[in-house]
């Protein structure tokens, strides 16, 4: 029976990104939100308890995927492509022609995110050293980022008091969806044990993200996924000093 447990906390992962597109084309962007939080920490649930129960199996490991392809790579895609589309009606009417066909590459483009978010977790499959580093900004932590956004955005139409451009969300959306497939080694958050030896890292991300959600409500997710790349490169660099 334990064995079973890791698969069916991945399906709850699942499920819970299915209802979240679902409720964010319906316009129930808050509730789509606490979703996405739900469906992360299922995420993180389902490794763990199969490291626990030591339950894995090569099943678990392609439905951990095949939930995550939903949760973290469909899902952060209706996010952004929500976020492009209230833009656009927010240009002025008189915008001109040039808005007009951007328009339709700025919004195919976001397919981007689903392909990328495919190739990472294709990777991620087949990658035989998954120790203290992953290559490539894992689809959770980059669905996360595009969660704060997305909060802040629908709530007050803007992020952090400044007004949004179009290019700049643009840009970010590009090189976000790049640092998924780059071979740029980021720290792995998968808890083995919880002594401070070996997790040091980890919990000073924690200890980070707790004071920025605790200022900044859900819009600081992704100040914490930015702090989490920051420190990934930081911990790169000492170890390769040290080396």
């Amino acid at each position: 029976m334990k064995r079973h447990i890791p698969n069916l906390i991945t399906l709850l992962n699942l499920a819970c990104g299915t209802v979240a597109i679902v409720l964010t084309l319906e316009g129930q962007w808050q509730w789509a939100v606490y979703l996405v939080l739900a469906a992360s920490l299922f995420d993180f649930l389902d490794g763990f308890a199969a490291r626990m129960l030591n339950a894995y199996s090569e099943t678990g490991k392609h439905l951990d995927s095949l939930a995550d392809m939903v949760s973290f790579g469909v899902l952060p895609a209706v996010f952004i492509y929500t976020l492009f589309k209230n833009l656009f009606l927010n240009q002025p009417v008189d915008a001109g022609k040039f808005y007009d066909n951007i328009q339709w590459v700025i919004l195919v483009s976001v397919l981007l995110v689903p392909a990328f978010s495919a190739i990472r977790l294709a990777r991620f499959n087949i990658e035989k050293d998954q120790g203290t580093f992953f290559y490539g900004l894992p689809t959770p932590a980059h669905t996360l980022f595009w969660t704060g956004i997305f909060w802040q955005v629908m709530q007050s139409g803007s992020l952090f008091g400044t007004p949004l451009n179009l290019f700049f969300m643009w840009a970010i959306m590009l090189i976000m969806a790049f640092h998924m497939i780059l071979p740029i080694p980021m720290y792995s958050l998968k808890f083995e044990h919880f002594r401070l030896r070996g997790n040091l890292i980890r919990y000073l991300l924690l200890l980070l993200a707790a004071l920025i959600l605790i200022l900044t409500g859900w819009g600081g997710l992704s100040l914490v996924i930015l702090v989490y790349i920051l420190l990934s490169l930081l911990n790169l660099l000492l170890a390769r000093r040290v080396s």
